[in-house]
């Protein structure tokens, strides 16, 4: 920290170096040859590290990655258009019209052959042979949003596609209007959509899912012709609860608003995230940055190991009874590495 409290570049620098050798270097433990969401998230941050560094170990990294796994592609679940991101920025920076047909194949099973509910949502199933329960097909889960909302909202943006934008504008409505509890502030992990009822708790890493998806549309879609009123007004609504819910350190918890729940880094790095964004589109005040800088050096200097895990950050969390969220344990992935990637090279824009 500097003199003033403010975070140094060359820390954050530091944090992503950190970060950077914990999924590509020689101690890297983690396959990311696979396509699966939890390779998609890691992929997202490093597509944010290159977007705000400019850096080419990281667009060196995703053309490789996008060599080695593009044929890869396959469909049957949200949670596999993830890493579809991938091939899309690089499509972007080469003009491989390979990729683009890929990402237009991706962009055409969402509208076109994604399972839905009875609501008109993407359906939260795994995908054939994948597993999950068969009762996922009547639910919405909070991630998909993240998973595949932003890849059609990038897709549309990137080849001004007004079908994958609207595409992604409606999944945006419709999870909002079943799983946002106007009480609370909040949002539901899942939502049955035969019963009608939200599923889960006010869990951490979802509503910062939620966050940065809304924030991420609200940048993504600025200047274009399409009204975005309602989700910068439910950008603001969120982000103050969760910075009320805020421990006396600034970090979350993994249940929001349960006072017992234990302290999560992701749901905490989404939000800060968010915040510094937020600040950053002019949709936040300074509170929001703060609280974004205050997260970030919380994260550099007590949850960051010297070989770059990211450490108490949750594991994979289905929709469950409260006590079940509380018994999820911490465990080092790399999305929880993807995150982190994504608020360090934010942070940077910010100078903090």
């Amino acid at each position: 920290m500097g003199t003033d409290g403010i975070m140094r570049k060359e820390e954050l620098l530091a944090g992503l170096d950190k970060l950077w050798n914990k999924l590509h270097g020689r101690e890297a433990q983690d396959d990311l040859n696979v396509w699966e969401w939890v390779q998609g998230v890691a992929l997202y941050g490093v597509i944010k590290a290159y977007e705000e560094t400019g850096q080419e170990r990281y667009f060196g990294f995703l053309q490789k990655w996008c060599e080695d796994n593009g044929e890869k592609l396959r469909h049957g679940s949200v949670n596999w258009v993830a890493p579809a991101n991938a091939l899309l920025s690089v499509y972007r920076e080469t003009g491989n019209a390979r990729y683009l047909e890929s990402c237009r194949e991706v962009a055409d099973w969402c509208m076109e052959r994604a399972l839905r509910t009875p609501n008109g949502g993407f359906a939260h199933v795994w995908g054939p042979g994948a597993g999950g329960l068969e009762d996922y097909k009547n639910q919405l889960w909070i991630d998909t949003l993240f998973m595949a909302g932003l890849f059609m909202l990038r897709f549309g943006a990137a080849e001004r596609n007004d079908a994958s934008i609207r595409g992604a504008l409606e999944q945006f409505d419709i999870h909002i209007r079943c799983q946002f509890n106007p009480e609370s502030g909040l949002f539901a992990h899942g939502y049955h959509c035969l019963q009608n009822v939200r599923l889960g708790e006010h869990w951490g890493r979802g509503n910062g899912w939620a966050a940065v998806s809304v924030v991420e549309l609200l940048e993504l879609l600025q200047g274009q012709p399409y009204d975005t009123t309602r989700f910068g007004e439910l950008f603001k609504r969120h982000m103050e609860q969760a910075y009320e819910l805020r421990m006396e350190d600034g970090m979350l918890r993994t249940l929001l608003d349960e006072t017992e729940a234990y302290m999560e880094v992701s749901a905490s790095a989404l939000f800060a995230y968010a915040a510094l964004k937020g600040f950053r589109l002019g949709l936040l005040d300074g509170r929001f940055r703060d609280w974004g800088r205050q997260i970030t050096q919380n994260i550099l200097a007590d949850h960051l190991a010297e070989d770059g895990t990211v450490l108490h950050a949750s594991g994979g969390t289905d929709c469950q009874d409260k006590a079940g969220y509380l018994r999820v344990p911490y465990a080092p992935r790399p999305y929880n590495t993807g995150i982190a990637l994504m608020l360090f090279s934010e942070a940077l824009v910010h100078h903090c």
